[in-house]
């Protein structure tokens, strides 16, 4: 169903248009559960370094509830009981029955609104675009899903649940492979014709491998926005954006996530003093090292060297 040609034509009881056109024009949300009311995030996989890859479990109330668009594609598996479901993806209207492990797939860029007859209960992943840029080699778009038997994503969905605790999802690489085979699943069975992403243009494959290669080589630098924008010949701005477009997350974040993934590997696998990780990892001290390792891992440098 499509509601693009006659916006009152369709268009479900109670549905409040004027909030609708709001998200239309609204720049994609940083971190989609912050834009749910009322609703609880039971678990999620933030702190892992797993760049351009989110895993959270959602709970929260039935009734009428409308999502500001995101950068990422977002993957939502049912976990309790049937609902009745009527969903909005941008322009396109979907009624469906849906059943614990059916999957929907919601595109980057588009506002939703979806209407539940019973609680959500609901695994959520997101997706940067650049997973299915690099594996397809050229820009792709999803089809919206608004509802399906899918146990290759209910597979997902469940595997990166459990993963949560263990030390293999602390590995840099856990969240890079698993993002990579994701994509090629949704590239063989969601893929559409390329539609522009709402929030500006992607980074290049070149920049994002050469930029990726030099930050890694050289940990310990001083990392700006600027620094980095200059090694891909984009100005500070245009670069800013265009990397939350390819990797779902600022140029900060990511660098953190790189320090830190690197920081845990160091820890578990060597023995360096903690003053001597801090420097190859480019922190000014042992201490404040220790406290941005602590938040980022939720134990100290010393507890999880323990635990490995």
């Amino acid at each position: 169903m499509n509601l693009e040609s006659d916006p009152t034509e369709n268009t479900p009881g109670g549905f409040d248009l004027r909030r609708w056109r709001a998200l239309e024009g609204a720049s994609p949300a940083r971190e989609p559960w912050q834009a749910l009311p009322g609703h609880e995030v039971r678990r999620s996989s933030q702190g892992l370094p797993w760049p351009g890859l989110m895993l959270w479990h959602q709970v929260g109330p039935e009734g009428d509830l409308y999502v500001p668009p995101t950068a990422e594609h977002t993957i939502l598996v049912r976990r309790a009981i049937p609902t009745d479901l009527l969903q909005r993806h941008g322009a396109s209207v979907g009624r469906t029955r849906w059943q614990p492990g059916q999957a929907v797939v919601v595109p980057a860029g588009l506002p939703s609104f979806w209407r539940s007859a019973r609680p959500r209960d609901n695994l959520h992943i997101d997706v940067a675009p650049s997973w299915l840029h690099r594996s397809a080699q050229a820009e792709v778009s999803l089809h919206s899903c608004f509802g399906r038997d899918d146990p290759v994503l209910d597979g997902f969905a469940r595997m990166l649940l459990g993963a949560l605790d263990s030390q293999a999802a602390l590995h840099s690489g856990f969240g890079e492979h698993v993002a990579q085979a994701l994509a090629l699943h949704l590239l063989s069975h969601y893929a559409g014709p390329h539609r522009a992403l709402r929030g500006g243009a992607w980074l290049l494959r070149r920049q994002m491998q050469q930029l990726e290669e030099a930050v890694r080589e050289a940990l310990d630098a001083h990392w700006t926005v600027e620094r980095m924008a200059r090694l891909v010949g984009l100005s500070s701005f245009h670069f800013a954006r265009a990397f939350k477009a390819s990797y779902g997350m600022t140029p900060h974040a990511w660098l953190n996530a790189q320090r830190m993934a690197h920081a845990a590997q160091l820890v578990r696998e060597t023995s360096l003093d903690i003053a001597e990780i801090a420097a190859r990892t480019g922190h000014r001290s042992a201490p404040h090292f220790s406290q941005v390792f602590r938040r980022h891992w939720g134990q100290s440098p010393t507890d999880f060297r323990r635990g490995s």
